[in-house]
């Protein structure tokens, strides 16, 4: 049987070598006060006995640990794992790590991580806010505290102290529909994701403008609100929408890659030819889009520039330790429908 072995502390290493937990400390630190021949042998010594710093104990005499807490909504959507990476490369750039953890669409578990966040464990925040998240007290609260945040992407209402990165969805959307309308599409589907999440409800608007302007009737038939918060359910809620549908329209408008290229799916296995008969736009352009057969029309969002932005404004915030009256900085990201064989 294995014993399992201890966690190698500073005294183990000072009994060792005979000095106090002071100077070992101080040596790891790197800190001029200690012999250079002492310091080198403290850290040959803390190598051979596989000693690993405590960077919370760190952080406790340093006030920094820098670390970045990221809060996204989901793990399974690949925009929020592009902005991760955006945010994970801006922020190793500048010696930061990255802890990520997932509200999973909820808003108690939001505020929960918020919690657990802000218990000293990072130096910076940010934040994509839930569909649920109706009130920005928790976040408020965060801010007052001193603790650096950036929201991005579903931003119901602006926030004082916090820096904001989004994009104009309204405006992209619009653009799409009417793309398809001067293509001669006239009944043209809308299919989002939950009613509450704001980012759809500018999806939504902006499809009613294009279809509004142009004198296009909006047929209620043609409109999903997908409620489901899981891929396998998204798809049987667009199959069924198809399935009991009068009259199967000529384009559809999509507000996430996933659904362009689900509701393909399933055009394509009930025979009908895109883009002959029905044209379809997704919404995101995270990859999959340009390697579907056919390939799909997209609204292409700047999801790994959305996190580096978000963590270059973070990071500008430490750097300004002393502005107790932060001014707010809201960025709003370029988007650029991108033409494929879908359209």
């Amino acid at each position: 049987m294995t014993l399992k072995k201890k966690r190698v502390k500073l005294e183990d290493i000072a009994r060792k070598l005979n000095i106090s937990i002071a100077t070992v400390s101080r040596a790891l630190d790197e800190n001029p006060r200690v012999k250079l021949s002492t310091r080198e042998k403290v850290f040959k010594t803390a190598k051979m006995m596989g000693y690993m710093p405590n960077q919370i104990a760190k952080s406790l005499s340093s006030g920094k640990t820098n670390l970045i807490g990221v809060i996204i909504p989901r793990y399974d959507e690949s925009f929020f794992i592009e902005v991760c990476r955006g945010i994970d490369r801006y922020v190793r750039k500048h010696n930061y790590k990255i802890l990520i953890s997932s509200s999973r669409n909820s808003f108690e578990f939001e505020r929960e991580n918020l919690i657990s966040f802000e218990r000293g464990l990072v130096d910076g925040i940010i934040l994509s806010p839930t569909h649920e998240t109706e009130t920005f007290v928790h976040i408020k609260s965060i801010i007052n505290k001193g603790i650096p945040v950036v929201l991005f992407d579903n931003i119901r209402e602006e926030v004082s102290g916090a820096d904001h990165v989004l994009i104009e969805d309204d405006k992209a959307s619009f653009s799409a529909v009417e793309f398809l309308i001067k293509k001669g599409r006239k009944r043209i589907a809308f299919i989002g994701g939950i009613k509450e999440k704001k980012v759809f409800q500018d999806r939504y608007d902006g499809y009613k403008k294009a279809m509004t302007k142009h004198n296009i009737p909006i047929y209620e038939e043609l409109i999903l609100h997908c409620e489901s918060l899981d891929r396998e359910n998204e798809d049987t809620e667009i199959q069924d929408f198809f399935n009991n549908i009068s009259a199967i329209p000529d384009a559809v408008f999509t507000c996430t890659d996933n659904y362009g290229l689900l509701t393909m799916k399933t055009l394509l296995k009930m025979g009908y030819k895109i883009p002959e008969q029905i044209s379809v736009i997704g919404f995101g352009d995270l990859g999959l889009g340009e390697i579907f057969v056919p390939s799909m029309t997209c609204i292409a969002q700047p999801s790994f520039e959305m996190g580096e932005k978000a963590a270059e404004l973070l990071i500008n915030q430490f750097n300004e330790p002393n502005d107790v009256n932060h001014r707010k900085k809201v960025l709003k990201l370029k988007t650029e429908l991108i033409l494929r064989d879908s359209t």
